[in-house]
């Protein structure tokens, strides 16, 4: 991953940086030519003696440091080379607690091994969590691009057709992340690397529990406020759909190009869930945005879990061009006659019709099974 310095604010809450990026093992290599300009920010920056690692220095006999990449809550993020698998990687630094208290440690450990499993296009893989020379870090893929919120910083909202892209490749991500019961609980735009084929790449997986046990004291929490569900602000537990709370508000500010919420400290974004207060409408900020965007976006923001789409699938689906059937059944969801009649066509498909296609789907289910099924071969 990538991050660099703070950028000025345009409307927009101001964030630590942090890091994580490389190319999806699936995809072809990034060139290695220069970044343009815009894409300085994945560059390693220059050491200084605050820094822990050097380039040059070899970390655990394997990964040799080529610069930092940014600082963070969580610590320090460089970028290095993995000299066995002869790859680019990122390596966050821990902070040193963990290494103290081996209860601790090993439920990270665990966290990260559940995020291990993920394997999507548009997530940024995790690798593992070491010890080495005093330090405890975690390697992860590096992706050389920029954070959506530099992107959105640099260039203010994109055109709806490639917000709809990037949007559809979060929402899939995150589900399958949530589909190997993965929380992400920091969903962020600065969680978000846009990599050098404009690709969305969600990063930070495993990592955002870590952070709420070290940092869940008084007015300290894990996650980021400006970006967190009422439910999370509260204290309470968090499910996917608080994930779906955080995407709203990443969305709000992927097409509008504004926060969707105007407040600077925890205490006021309580105040404002607590005050059941509602985002101005989309389009009060885009007068052409699409209707279909705005409706799922606020859905996505309601205060109420349960009034929240029921899945990232889901989003994705009422989203401008989605194909809610193909969506579901490929997320391995029952889709709901609802869903069918919203799926190509909205317009020309009656619900009367969609329960025909309920009854074609699960007559061509049973069908499937009863033929591979022992009892079909007597």
């Amino acid at each position: 991953m990538s991050r660099g310095t703070p950028h000025p604010d345009h409307g927009r809450p101001s964030e630590l940086p942090t890091v994580t990026q490389a190319p999806s093992p699936t995809s072809p290599t990034t060139p290695t030519a220069p970044p343009p300009p815009h894409t300085a920010s994945s560059r390693p920056s220059h050491p200084t003696a605050s820094n822990l690692l050097q380039p040059g220095q070899t970390l655990a006999n394997r990964f040799r440091i080529v610069g930092l990449l940014g600082k963070g809550g969580m610590g320090e993020v460089y970028r290095a080379d993995d000299l066995d698998l002869g790859a680019s990687v990122a390596l966050k630094l821990l902070p040193p607690e963990i290494a103290v208290d081996p209860a601790r440690l090993e439920r990270f450990r665990a966290e990260v091994r559940l995020a291990r499993q993920i394997s999507h296009p548009n997530v940024v893989r995790v690798y593992d969590i070491s010890q080495a020379d005093g330090l405890t870090f975690l390697s992860m893929e590096y992706v050389d691009g920029e954070d959506l919120g530099q992107l959105l910083r640099r260039i203010g909202r994109l055109p709806q057709d490639k917000a709809v892209q990037i949007a559809r490749q979060i929402c899939f991500a995150l589900a399958a992340a949530h589909d190997q019961g993965v929380i992400h609980r920091d969903l962020k735009p600065a969680n978000i690397m846009i990599d050098g084929r404009g690709n969305a790449r969600i990063m930070d997986f495993g990592v955002a529990g870590l952070a709420h046990e070290l940092m869940a004291k008084g007015d300290v929490m894990s996650g980021t406020p400006a970006y967190m569900a009422p439910e999370q602000l509260a204290g309470q537990e968090v499910s996917k759909r608080s994930d779906l709370y955080s995407l709203g508000l990443v969305f709000y500010e992927l097409f509008t190009g504004k926060a969707a919420f105007n407040a600077s400290s925890i205490a006021e974004f309580r105040h404002l869930h607590q005050s059941a207060t509602r985002p101005e409408s989309l389009s009060t900020h885009v007068g052409d945005l699409d209707p279909a965007i705005e409706r799922v976006v606020l859905r996505c923001l309601e205060t109420d879990p349960t009034d929240r789409p029921p899945s990232a699938v889901a989003v994705a689906a009422a989203l401008p061009g989605g194909d809610p059937l193909a969506a579901a059944l490929a997320a391995g969801e029952t889709p709901s006659p609802e869903l069918i009649a919203a799926s190509g066509n909205a317009s020309s498909l009656s619900p009367v019709a969609a329960w025909a296609r309920v009854a074609l789907v699960a007559a061509l289910v049973v069908l499937a099974v009863f033929l591979t099924s022992p009892w079909s071969m007597v």
